[in-house]
């Protein structure tokens, strides 16, 4: 017999609230802690990447945000790289994709085992400060 005003679909929706919360107390069930967390890679050194030219004389300055994946070597993969913020200087944005072929990473870590995982990293193409100081800017 059909009940007025009560969805027919409502003892589906219930198991399927009652399955998600399941999943959900099963997750929390660690105390919250996971084991198996990802430790991001880690650039080492200061890459030397060269400044464009043009935008050197301009006393342009810029940020580069790049998307690439690490391996469990520390190298980048190759065609992995990719540009996640412009700086809106072409030059750049150039610039910064062909350094990334020569960066190195200690690499992701899950637990004690190395692992390839994507990372963003940014590039700076700051000024000497004797330049900015001449264009007046601290």
């Amino acid at each position: 017999m059909k009940r007025e005003g009560r969805p027919q679909y409502l003892p589906e929706m219930r198991r399927f609230i009652g399955f998600g919360l399941g999943l959900a107390a099963a997750a929390c069930h660690r105390g919250g802690e996971r084991r198996d967390a990802v430790v991001p890679a880690k650039l080492l050194g200061q890459p030397a990447i060269p400044y464009p030219p043009d935008l050197f004389a301009r006393r342009i300055e810029g940020n580069v945000l790049l998307y690439m994946v690490v391996d469990s070597d520390g190298s980048v993969v190759r065609d992995s790289t990719r540009i996640a913020g412009s700086s809106g200087q072409t030059a750049f944005d150039s610039a910064a994709l062909v350094a990334a072929a020569t960066l190195r990473f200690a690499p992701a870590r899950q637990g004690r085992a190395a692992v390839s995982a994507a990372i963003q990293v940014p590039i700076r193409f700051t000024l000497p400060d004797s330049l900015r100081r001449a264009r007046g800017t601290p």
